[in-house]
């Protein structure tokens, strides 16, 4: 893999190889005309996004400025331009759901080329956006060639800091599909909630900037009304991939991160917070453009291929929708099983809906989708009003696996 670094310029001139359809626009910088919603007032990142009224979505485009520390990484020496054909417009109904949705971007992407692209105001194609937990797909797929081999171990037997933690004693297949009894929650708006809590320990709040993963993960305990094997959303699981990937695949998180960028073929500048142990926000900390936040569901639906490179292995792809004996029951039995009806199960970090189709699913309204039967990838960009809202999620996600169900 060739190793190449770029800078940011002011501007770009970009040329859609496969089409020869031609762009010409700004590379807007940070705090220019791409920002929309003014800075809120707000001291760290849990008080930024509490809600989409109180800066919401300049948080979610700017998470880095609440950071610690900042990873950024370079487009790709050979970045996958996708063609441009006849981009079909939105129908009104379609407009309607995503102005219902709080949608800052939403793109389609069929056997390379853009059929469908929408930006609300204020975004545009070089616009970062905070992906939250859509991350963790990408943390997944990263680090896929060093973690399959061992899904079958314990943690601590892989990892021995946290050999005395609730995962010690967990292999790594129940940390992926999430089935490790953690105590946890996600309410972004409780200041102790193990979910902020954890903004420190990744670097996302100035608060604690010396706590670290693993002191976190050492911290956190069993939530005794779980059995070992139950389903239960616990972001935590995906830091603990993120601390064992580099660890097994010898090399820095930082430079792990930019040789899959790098294959992928990144066209924009995408980056990740972090804290001063140099531990990055595995669970969903990234940010990326929406043109690029595609491609992951891209290299999916075409076999883990972009382009004459081989990203993701079969394996992989075979290992999201591998079944195993009991994840459909005990997806079922959880507590997103009801809200989810089209979900059939979790693996490895997707939410797969049948042998074809899987889900990436981020607070705010962030998706990433796939079908591998059709060629087809999804994504897109929202504000909820708040994190966790199923009064907007149930219906987007529903409208989302139409969407990639219809092409």
């Amino acid at each position: 893999m060739r190793h190449c670094l770029r800078h940011a310029v002011a501007a770009t001139f970009v040329i859609t190889a496969s089409s020869g359809f031609a762009e010409d626009f700004t590379y807007h910088m940070q705090y220019g005309d791409q920002m929309g919603t003014e800075a809120p007032a707000a001291r760290n990142l849990t008080e930024a996004i509490s809600s989409a009224d109180a800066g919401a979505v300049y948080a979610n485009r700017n998470a880095s400025e609440f950071s610690t520390v900042a990873y950024n990484w370079a487009p790709s020496s050979t970045p996958l331009r996708f063609g441009r054909g006849a981009v079909r417009p939105m129908s009104a109904d379609d407009l309607a759901h995503m102005e219902s949705t709080n949608t800052d971007g939403f793109i389609v992407v069929k056997d390379g080329t853009v059929i469908r692209e929408y930006y609300a105001a204020g975004m545009h194609p070089t616009t970062k956006h905070k992906v939250h937990s859509t991350g963790k797909n990408w943390t997944s797929a990263i680090w896929h060639d060093v973690l399959l081999p061992v899904m079958d171990k314990k943690v601590g037997e892989l990892m021995p800091e946290i050999a005395d933690s609730v995962y010690g004693d967990q292999t790594l297949r129940a940390v992926v599909d999430m089935r490790v009894p953690v105590y946890w929650s996600e309410d972004f708006s409780d200041p102790e909630a193990p979910v902020v809590l954890g903004f420190a320990a990744t670097g996302s709040q100035y608060k604690n900037p010396t706590y670290d993963v693993v002191a976190f993960i050492n911290e956190l305990r069993r939530d005794e009304e779980r059995k070992d094997g139950n389903w239960y959303y616990v972001s935590s699981n995906t830091n603990v991939m993120g601390l064992l990937g580099p660890r097994l695949a010898g090399v820095h998180a930082y430079e792990g991160t930019r040789q899959f960028m790098e294959a992928l073929g990144m066209e924009y500048i995408s980056g990740s917070v972090a804290n001063l142990h140099g531990q990055y926000g595995a669970s969903g900390d990234q940010y990326m453009t929406l043109r690029d936040l595609v491609k992951l569901p891209y290299a999916m639906a075409n076999g883990g291929r972009v382009d004459d490179r081989q990203v993701l292995s079969a394996e992989y792809i075979q290992d999201v929708f591998d079944a195993g004996e009991d994840k459909s029951a005990v997806f079922r039995n959880g507590p997103y099983g009801e809200a989810m009806p089209d979900i059939q199960y979790y693996s490895n970090q997707w939410y797969v809906v049948d042998e074809n189709i899987a889900v990436g699913i981020g607070s705010y309204g962030q998706f990433i989708a796939f079908n591998r039967a059709t060629g087809v990838a999804i994504a897109k960009f929202s504000t909820y009003s708040k994190s966790s809202n199923f009064a907007q999620g149930t219906p987007d996600l529903a409208w989302v696996i139409q969407q990639v169900r219809s092409y």
